[in-house]
């Protein structure tokens, strides 16, 4: 990268410093994201509390220490578990359960012992249970809608029983049933838009899967399970332009089943799938897991090997097939029948079109027809064009 084009040194540092703090996945990040900003809440209360409730006696020390104690364990304990990754292959991985009830707990029992904050911890139940809106499962925000409200309803049932400083009963009932009405009408939408996401992702991945299979049918033979002629032209054509680009070699084997017709006059169409099946499943047994073969057509295959000379892997290959096909019988039907086949292997030779380089396979092929079949012809190299001599310059 030249120097004009790199990035300014604040860049590169906020990049590296939001790699730190919330890693490369992209789920990672967004819930070690509402982990930070959950920390941000924790840090302001424990320098709020001392700063300025305290000061000025809002509450007693026991409580204002009780308060911090409860922020710091939360600032030092719910992010790290995340950002250690620790928690990635839990139910809940950004531990957002965890730190609901968490934040419950410090509200209830602050509303309970510090009448100056009762009107802030009610309205900060509430949002905190929508941060569960998009993370939730749909059991999960259900019950933990339901213990908040089961929390609140302990805490009211404590005031009433002890009857804490500045708690009217009437007041503070009609609140706290309110709070749980709102609790409850947010537990539902949390549950009903949890089951939505689920659904929505369900039918993402159905479709995900679909497309899949729609991509390996458009890919694949049916019958023999192996590539289909329309795919492997193109692995052929990258293959072409990298071995244009790299200098290594690549060479192609053109294969026709012999025999093919008279088996399938003689014993029948299913006899000659299970010609087809038996042949495809031995060549994946034998071949490299670089080399690609498909179905060109009928009982003809095409095989292509990369960084290959015909002379030696190729020919290697095409015996270990052979010699499979002879051990394996095609069908208890014909237990004496064996499958064997003609092949035209070709060299790619620099400048050589792909229809070119098929075109002297099938060449070769034919000669192993002729000279009595199951066996395997190298076709010969290509025979350069002569250079032309420059035309002489025009007179004018």
């Amino acid at each position: 990268m030249s120097p004009q084009h790199s990035p300014p040194p604040w860049s590169r540092l906020r990049r590296q410093v939001g790699d730190l703090l919330l890693g490369t996945e992209p789920r990672m990040r967004s819930r070690l994201l509402m982990c930070l900003l959950a920390n941000s809440l924790y840090l302001g209360w424990i320098l709020f509390i001392p700063l300025y409730i305290m000061p000025r006696g809002l509450v007693s020390q026991g409580a204002a220490h009780f308060f911090i104690a409860h922020q710091f364990i939360a600032l030092v304990t719910f992010y790290p578990l995340v950002r250690s990754g620790l928690t990635a292959r839990w139910g809940d991985p950004g531990l957002v359960v965890p730190q609901i009830v968490w934040a419950c707990v410090v509200l209830v029992v602050g509303y309970a012992i510090s009448p100056v904050g009762r009107a802030v911890s009610l309205q900060t139940l509430s949002l905190i249970l929508v941060f569960g809106f998009l993370s939730l499962r749909p059991r999960a925000a259900l019950w933990t809608g339901v213990g908040m409200i089961a929390m609140l309803l302990a805490m009211l049932l404590w005031c009433l029983l002890t009857a804490p400083p500045d708690f009217e009963p009437r007041l503070q009932s009609l609140l706290i049933l309110t709070t749980c009405a709102i609790l409850g009408l947010l537990t539902w939408q949390s549950h009903g838009f949890a089951l939505r996401r689920q659904r929505l992702s369900a039918d993402r991945n159905a479709l995900a899967t679909a497309l899949q299979e729609v991509e390996v049918l458009m890919q694949h033979d049916p019958l023999t399970g192996l590539y289909n002629r329309q795919h492997l032209q193109g692995r052929l054509e990258a293959e072409r332009e990298r071995a244009r680009a790299g200098g290594h070699r690549f060479c192609v084997a053109l294969i026709d089943l012999d025999h093919f017709k008279h088996i399938n006059d003689r014993h029948g169409h299913a006899m000659g799938d299970h010609v087809l099946i038996t042949f495809a499943r031995q060549a994946q047994a034998v071949l490299r897991e670089t080399d690609t073969i498909a179905r060109w057509g009928g009982e003809e295959f095409l095989i292509m090997l990369p960084d290959t000379e015909p002379v030696d892997k190729a020919g290697i290959a095409l015996r270990r097939l052979r010699e499979g096909l002879r051990r394996t019988p095609v069908s208890d039907e014909a237990p004496q029948m064996r499958v064997t086949f003609s092949a035209g292997v070709a060299e790619w030779s620099q400048g050589e079109s792909i229809d070119q380089l098929l075109d002297r396979a099938d060449k070769a092929l034919y000669e192993a027809k002729r000279q009595g079949r199951d066996r395997a012809v190298q076709a010969p190299k290509p025979i350069p064009e002569p250079l032309q001599p420059p035309a002489p310059p025009s007179p004018h």
